[in-house]
This record gives C-alpha cells, sequence and structure tokens, in this order.
C-alpha cells in the first residue's frame, strides 16, 4: 500500500515539473520572438522620398545638397559654373518660381508661404500682405523695364548662393540668387537679386520669397 501511495505521489510531482518546464519554455521562446520583432521594427527606416511635386511638376535631385558647404556659390556665370538643370530641386523650383512670379503667373502663391514664429513649422500660407508686397514690387520693377503687363519677361539664374537653413525657422534651404533680367530682344541685361528659402512639406515644395 506503502508503496503504490510512493509511486502516485512520484507521479503527481513527475507531472507537476514537465507541466512547469513547458510553460516556462513557452513563456521564453514568445518572449525570445517579441525581442526579435522589437529589433526588425527598429531596424526599418522610413522610405526616403526622392521626387517632389510644385508647379503641376515632378523636381528630382542629382546632386546631394548637404555636401554644399554654407556660404559657396552653387553656380557663378562670371566663373562660368552656370546652372544646370536636375542638379538640385530646390534650384529647379526656385528657377520655375522666379520665373513664373516675374511674368505675372498668379498661381505660384499657393507655393508661397510668410514666417510665423508662432507657427510650429514656423511659416504659414502666404499672408495678404506679403501677397500684396511682392505684387507691388513687381509692378515696380516691371514699369522700370517699361515692360507692359503680359509681356515675357526673360529670367536666367546668374549666381546662386547656398546660406543653409533658415534663420527664421532652422529648417529648410536658403539661396541668395542673382537673377538675369531682360526684355525680348533687349541688348542690355540687368540683375536682380532675391533670397528664395525652400522647404519640403511630405513630398511637395513650398518656398519663402523675398
Amino acid at each position: 500500500m506503502k508503496k503504490n501511495l510512493f509511486l502516485i505521489l512520484f507521479s503527481l510531482v513527475f507531472s507537476m515539473s514537465f507541466v512547469s518546464c513547458s510553460s516556462n519554455k513557452e513563456v521564453n521562446e514568445e518572449n525570445i520572438t517579441i525581442e526579435e520583432t522589437e529589433i526588425i521594427e527598429e531596424i526599418q527606416e522610413p522610405e526616403k522620398i526622392t521626387e517632389f511635386s510644385a508647379l503641376e511638376k515632378i523636381y528630382i535631385s542629382s546632386k546631394d545638397l548637404s555636401q554644399i558647404e554654407i556660404g559657396s556659390n552653387i553656380y557663378d556665370d562670371q566663373q562660368s559654373i552656370h546652372y544646370t538643370k536636375g542638379e538640385y530641386k530646390e534650384l529647379d523650383f526656385a528657377n520655375d518660381l522666379l520665373y513664373l512670379y516675374l511674368n505675372e503667373d498668379s498661381s505660384i502663391y499657393d507655393f508661397l508661404v510668410s514666417y510665423d514664429e508662432n507657427s510650429e513649422k514656423g511659416y504659414i500660407p502666404i499672408t495678404e500682405a506679403d501677397k500684396e508686397k511682392l505684387i507691388k514690387d513687381l509692378n515696380s520693377l516691371r514699369s522700370q523695364m517699361e515692360l507692359p503687363s503680359g509681356s515675357e519677361m526673360l529670367v536666367r539664374l546668374d549666381k546662386v548662393t547656398y546660406e543653409g537653413p533658415s534663420s527664421n525657422t532652422n529648417s529648410g534651404s536658403s539661396f541668395k540668387i542673382r537673377v538675369a533680367i531682360s526684355r525680348v530682344g533687349a541688348t542690355v541685361v540687368p540683375w536682380n537679386y532675391f533670397t528664395i528659402t525652400v522647404f519640403e512639406e511630405g513630398n511637395k515644395l513650398v518656398a519663402h520669397l523675398f
């Protein structure tokens, strides 16, 4: 009788130990699986955006703007370093933006911004006050050139200096741009200066024009 009782107790203890070991093994395997999943999720990086839209166009870059030192001239006609389309999306956008602005295309204002220190990004869609100032400055310039409304103004990027991120937002890419402007057929080509800061908003581009 005692022998049978001993065997029964031994069987119970062995069964409980087996169940406990199996349970611990399943928990350990589950923890390992969770840890491996977390490591994989940490390694995965968001897909890098390479194409940006603005002005009903797609802009891409073949060169990395981050490799340019602040204060450096990216282009300078006087040094035979001419603007080349497709190198920097920011400058292709700026070039199109300036041409449309100087030729009175109102669609550009959908892609312009005004600085606002109370905004999270540091800028907001262009205000009416800033828009009116740009229009007033443009009308004055075209009047000086005796260029009636509707007549084309020729525009060429002559010199572009990279000035780094905007001092107002600590973001974006700022450029001081010297532009050669003229009437069609003109023999004298004056220069004009603009400061343009380009910002990325997802896969879109916007700019501050001054």
